[in-house]
């Protein structure tokens, strides 16, 4: 009995107890009666008008007609989507298909009917038959549509369909369904690193790069993976970085170090560290390797520049009449550095008398003024002066030189002395004591005006 009828009845045998109760027999009781009767029916109308919005709501969604969710609105949909898609019945057959999704079927182009069921695991049947009841979404499920290879799809109920849903392919075919957490994480940490990690097959071709490929050379991943590595490699270098690959692949060496220019997309040449190490190939085949490229570009300036003052220092130098030393403060005066002038002043070679060769430069200076030279030296650095001072030396050929000796002590931060810096010149011969003479008075009244 519908709501409406029930409440008209109800309504309509209270009236007419209640006012048989109260008018009684007779002609006025029947004229309270019709009126009752008639007031019962205008709040049968009301409560109806009231009730019917809510009965629709909580009552049965309307059964569509056959084939609804599968006539334009369908084509027009899939049509639009440029990933595998389709649209299953309520008991999960595909009923349309866009080209995409047929194009991947197997066997191929004959998807429509096709029961999805025998193509998910055990997972995927509770989820699809959650979907296609409307009570949630399958969000990334994998769904086989060609021998072992997987694509993961999602299926969204369609709004209003009956049942219908969209089935619609959210990775390539042949991908995981899943990818690990613990994979994800590993490839932000490789193209997060500053250097360039790469992988390379058995005959050199890149199988893999992380993203500061592009980021330090400007080329794009997509363009550069299956490319041989030597390639980007510099015309000059690319002998000896080919031949220690090489070498690498056959199993003739455990790792690869080249120092060479790496090629960038906009023709610059980028100095680059390659370091390679082997991958022990399935069976008796060659190696793959995988590596890193380092940028060193700053360093080879920094070296270049370093040179050139090398080069600008030594010229110097070679023009200064004498030799610019650097020594410990050992009592053998052990030279750490001795300019080609040495040769000019005492007839030996800088190497000679440089580092641990045997001879010390206090071997050199004459025996009777060895004693007075050295305390000297060593009274004016416990004072932190620098020194000046005269005395013989014994040359190479033996000959006896009156030289010039000028210097000052090196100090740490905390006050250690590290070495001795200084510059020596001849000012005479054996034999020249005048000249001699006069030196000594002037350093010796300069030191006392001091």
């Amino acid at each position: 009995m519908r709501l409406e009828l029930l409440c008209t009845t109800v309504l309509g045998m209270a009236f007419l107890v209640v006012l048989g109760v109260w008018g009684g027999s007779g002609l006025l009781g029947v004229q309270l009666a019709g009126l009752a009767a008639i007031a019962a029916g205008f709040a049968a109308v009301a409560l109806m008008i009231v009730t019917r919005p809510f009965a629709a709501a909580t009552g049965p969604p309307p059964e569509p007609p056959p084939g609804r969710c599968v006539d334009g609105w369908a084509d027009a949909v899939l049509r639009d989507l440029a990933a595998p898609a389709a649209i299953l019945d309520p008991g999960g057959a595909v009923v349309a298909a866009n080209a995409a999704f047929l194009a991947g079927v197997e066997p191929a182009g004959q998807g429509i009917g096709l029961p999805v069921w025998d193509r998910l695991d055990a997972d995927g049947h509770a989820a699809l038959a959650a979907a296609l009841t409307g009570r949630s979404s399958l969000s990334d499920v994998p769904l086989r549509l060609q021998g072992d290879a997987t694509v993961r799809m999602s299926l969204t109920p369609v709004r209003g369909g009956g049942g219908f849903c969209l089935l619609q392919a959210t990775a390539p075919p042949g991908a995981p369904a899943e990818a690990p957490a613990a994979e994800c994480d590993s490839r932000m940490l490789i193209d997060c690193i500053e250097e360039i990690v790469f992988s390379i097959d058995a005959e050199g071709r890149l199988i893999f790069l992380n993203a500061s490929w592009e980021r330090l050379l400007d080329h794009a991943l997509p363009d550069s993976l299956g490319r041989p590595l030597i390639g980007f490699v510099h015309p000059e270098y690319r002998p000896v970085a080919e031949a220690q690959l090489t070498a690498l692949a056959r199993g003739k060496r455990d790792s690869c170090h080249v120092e060479a220019r790496i090629t960038a997309k906009n023709g610059a040449a980028c100095w680059m560290v390659l370091r390679a190490r082997p991958m022990a190939p399935a069976g008796d085949g060659p190696h793959s390797a995988v590596g890193t490229l380092t940028d060193i570009s700053r360093m080879k300036r920094t070296e270049a520049s370093l040179r050139a003052n090398r080069r600008s220092l030594s010229m110097l130098l070679s023009n200064v009449p004498g030799m610019v030393y650097r020594c410990r403060h050992d009592r053998n005066w052990s030279f750490d550095f001795a300019s080609d002038g040495c040769v000019d002043v005492t007839g030996y070679e800088p190497y000679e008398i440089v580092g641990d060769s045997g001879l010390s430069y206090i071997e050199i200076v004459h025996p009777d003024d060895r004693a007075a030279a050295w305390e000297f030296v060593r009274r004016q650095v416990v004072l932190r002066r620098k020194f000046q001072l005269v005395y013989r030396i014994v040359s190479r050929p033996g000959q006896v030189r009156w030289v010039w000796e000028q210097g000052k002590g090196v100090f740490s931060s905390s006050g250690e002395i590290l070495a001795l810096e200084g510059f020596i010149t001849v000012i005479a011969e054996e034999g020249e004591d005048e000249i001699v003479s006069g030196l000594q008075r002037l350093l010796r009244d300069r030191q006392l005006s001091s």
